[in-house]
């Protein structure tokens, strides 16, 4: 599924980017606030507008590396078998990950063993950590997501098979392409749990705490909140633009930054 999904994109951005145009792609979590990074940058350089694509961390990683698009976002580390030299790799924001339940829910916190176990298919009742009888739904994102690599790696939901490190979490979780579905999955179901970008909790789901730390910026800038992840934009040094260095520039700025922290994310300068 992934591999036809990459092939119909790198038709589309083969026949559709100009070369006036920026082109970033990548994360989904990255892209909500890249978007309004876009709009700010757009106003002042309307000459070479950015167009952000939420495609997936891996995806974004794919179409820099085939030369196909000259930016990329990821919510998540890169792999050694992703970075390579001329891969130049920049920090622009933190982030958590926070876990999100029904507002229903009377759960408040859960602990790292906890939610390994559920995540795992070992913990299938909301009884078995201080709530209701009731089974719980599980809702975790697609593999090619930077936020559930971010996830499995911090509390070590992944194994090694042939060498190469895959997911280790129960078939049985109901797997969605992007924070929006999370959130609209857990805010209709009583009894479902997911994980989110902070940048994107809203009144429609309860984020509950994490080894008794809730998930906000100022735990996140203090270490405290252990599911952190950073934001990352990338681009191989020998196929890329000055009009997209100009805006990679433009992130780094204070302007960008202080648009970063509103959004609700940390700021990296």
């Amino acid at each position: 599924m992934f591999r036809v999904a990459l092939a119909t994109l790198l038709f589309v951005f083969a026949h559709v980017a100009s070369a006036e145009q920026i082109s970033i792609v990548g994360s989904t979590s990255v892209s909500r606030v890249m978007d309004i990074l876009a709009e700010d940058y757009n106003k002042t350089s309307p000459e070479n507008p950015v167009a952000v694509q939420g495609i997936g961390s891996s995806a974004g990683v794919t179409l820099v590396n085939k030369k196909v698009s000259e930016l990329g976002m990821s919510s998540r580390y890169l792999t050694e078998a992703e970075a390579h030299d001329s891969l130049k790799i920049i920090t622009i924001a933190y982030d958590g990950l926070a876990l999100v339940v029904n507002h229903t829910n009377p759960i408040t916190n859960l602990t790292r063993e906890q939610l390994s176990d559920i995540y795992h298919g070992n913990i299938t009742n909301w009884k078995e950590v201080g709530g209701d009888n009731k089974k719980i739904a599980v809702v975790t994102r697609e593999t090619a997501s930077g936020t559930r690599y971010s996830f499995e790696s911090l509390l070590g939901l992944t194994q090694i098979i042939n060498q190469k490190l895959v997911s280790d979490i129960s078939h049985e979780n109901l797997v969605v392409n992007s924070n929006s579905m999370v959130k609209t999955i857990v805010s209709n179901n009583p009894h479902a749990i997911g994980y989110i970008s902070i940048g994107s909790v809203d009144a429609s789901v309860k984020p509950v705490q994490f080894e008794g730390i809730a998930p906000t910026a100022k735990s996140i800038l203090e270490k405290k909140y252990e599911l952190r992840r950073p934001f990352l934009v990338f681009y191989d040094t020998e196929n890329v633009s000055k009009e997209s260095l100009g805006f990679v520039d433009y992130l780094t700025k204070p302007h960008a930054q202080d648009i970063i922290e509103r959004s609700g994310y940390i700021k990296f300068h």
